[in-house]
């Protein structure tokens, strides 16, 4: 025969003296009614199901000799399995086999029928007794949740932690370290400036570890809110609650992020390849053929790489010129792209004045939105009314509260952006214009990617790069009414003891055809008022 026992750790802990005695129990047993013991198997494992490793070892085994087992000798029933189901398969498979299995604590008769309902009920009490079990942890963690307390595996930021409030009780808290970087990380997602490949690649995020998958996952978690979704049960819908833990990020923030995220869901394209060593490529022109030029490095004999701009070579055509002279020339042309400091103070007056004069408009749609953010809300809680009265099931209250709650979060966004110009409004100006004043240096101190977003806003063509220089650029709308123009601004000269912001009045406002003042030489007051538009709509995308 063999002896079989499965221990827990609890069991080693609580009652060591107690499986010594079982032990001696089961061999007991088999001296008494005069078995021979040829192997015993003992191991830690669960018994929900039969995939332990030592009962496997302790099937093939019996397999191997198979006329040479006739029992299997057990402590318990319910130390054999507290799966009914996959506990009569197991005996089924070794009665084949020509082995019984059976408890020294219950021992089943197996050739009397009536004993079968008595097996049934020692094998069925262990599996009811795990489910009772089963069922009080998945309420209580329920429970937790909806009282705000995360009781499962920290999300990263956050490390194991206990309520100060009440010491038993476990509350995770911010990661000194993690934390901060990731409130960083949805402050640069919600800028609209960076795709998760480009994140993964910063160096700042580089302690985080992130992969594709995490990163998805950590973008799209409420719990940095301060929230917590509790997932739906059989009786109660699914809602989110407040949390206790401290939040890593802002809502407003988190709001911005996932409609970031469904944007770029709907419009996905192949990231472009950036090499700091070619910041240039894609926006350089073949001065033979025509087509868009790259790069690419050679080695000299010396082992020194040097690195340069090139057609492809499929067709045939040799345009090359040096990395250095190219990027040399184009930080000469970024120099010359500075406006006049009365320049620039004009062009804050008629944006100011811009934004002032739409202001009741502004206001206008701010109150729009909320009524409308007002209704949807009013929609989702009609929505759920409809749930609890059993008119809808939940798949269908689930897939229209995503659709309300997308066109809810669009339309914050929309009321979060309309808010932060208003407030924000000398800020995004003095940015705005520092960014004009200062291109070369923004150009030279950032990396492959802000070097490519800086060019994709201002050029409106390719760079031609043609014996040594240069061709005069094509530059977005706005961007080129700025520095064309220079000296027709420069022309709108205030008489004697005026200043600036009196010179501004004068300025053309929006409408058809407006009376040209004679002081501002623009060429029309549509130019002017195109220009700014398209000028802040460059700033917006910088």
């Amino acid at each position: 025969m063999i002896l079989y026992r499965r221990v827990s750790t609890t069991d080693q802990k609580e009652n060591g003296n107690s499986l010594s005695t079982q032990k001696h129990s089961l061999r007991g047993f088999a001296l008494e009614n005069g078995m021979n013991v040829i192997r015993e198997f003992e191991e830690d494992f669960s018994a929900k199901n039969f995939k332990r490793p030592e009962f496997n070892r302790l099937l093939d085994f019996v397999k191997i000799n198979k006329r040479k087992v006739d029992f299997i000798l057990i402590t318990s029933w319910d130390r054999f399995s507290r799966n009914v189901y996959e506990a009569l398969r197991v005996i089924s498979e070794m009665r084949d086999l020509g082995v019984e299995i059976n408890s020294v604590e219950n021992w089943v008769d197996q050739d009397d029928p009536q004993q079968l309902l008595m097996q049934l009920l020692y094998l069925g009490m262990p599996e009811v007794d795990n489910r009772v079990k089963s069922q009080k942890v998945k309420d209580n963690m329920r429970q937790g949740l909806k009282d705000g307390r995360w009781n499962r595996s920290q999300p990263l930021g956050y490390i194991p932690g206990r309520d100060p409030e009440n010491p038993n009780r476990p509350l995770m808290r911010k990661d000194p370290i993690k934390a901060t970087l990731i409130t960083e990380l949805f402050k640069d997602y919600a800028t609209g400036g960076y795709s998760q490949s480009e994140i993964l690649k910063h160096p700042k995020y580089e302690h985080l570890k992130l992969s594709k998958s995490n990163l998805s996952r950590i973008l799209k978690n409420e719990l940095y809110t301060g929230k917590i979704r509790v997932p739906a049960s059989k009786s109660e819908p699914e809602e989110m609650v407040n949390a206790l833990h401290e939040p890593i990020t802002d809502w407003e923030t988190f709001q911005r992020v996932q409609h970031h995220l469904s944007q770029r869901t709907q419009n996905r394209h192949k990231p472009k390849k950036l090499n700091e060593h070619f910041p240039l490529r894609g926006h350089l022109e073949c001065p033979k053929c025509s087509g868009s030029l790259t790069g690419s490095g050679s080695r000299s004999k010396t082992g020194k790489v040097h690195y340069y701009y090139h057609c492809n070579s499929s067709k045939g055509c040799k345009a090359r010129f040096k990395v250095q002279e190219a990027h040399n020339k184009f930080e000469c042309l970024l120099r010359q792209l500075k406006p006049d400091p009365g320049v620039s103070e004009l062009l804050k007056i008629i944006l100011e004045e811009k934004y002032k004069s739409s202001a009741n408009m502004k206001y206008e749609r701010i109150n729009e939105l909320k009524k409308e953010i007002d209704k949807l809300n009013e929609r989702k809680g009609r929505l759920l009314d409809t749930l609890l009265d059993n008119v809808i099931t939940q798949d269908t209250y689930r897939e229209r509260e995503s659709l309300i709650i997308n066109e809810i979060l669009n339309k914050k966004d929309s009321l979060l952006n309309l808010g932060d110009y208003q407030k924000d409004l000398k800020d995004y100006i003095d940015f705005g214009v520092f960014l004009l004043e200062n291109l070369e240096d923004l150009y030279l101190q950032g990396d492959a990617v802000m070097k490519n977003k800086l060019l994709s806003s201002i050029l409106d063509e390719k760079l031609l790069f043609l014996n040594s220089k240069y061709r005069t650029p094509k530059f977005k709308e706005g961007f080129a009414f700025i520095y064309q123009n220079i000296n027709k601004l420069q022309r709108a000269k205030k008489e004697n003891g005026d200043k600036l912001s009196n010179v501004s009045f004068m300025v053309p406002g929006a409408g058809i055809e407006p009376a040209l003042p004679k002081k501002l030489d623009f060429e029309s007051s549509a130019s002017t008022s195109s220009a700014t538009r398209a000028f802040l709509e460059w700033g917006a995308k910088i």
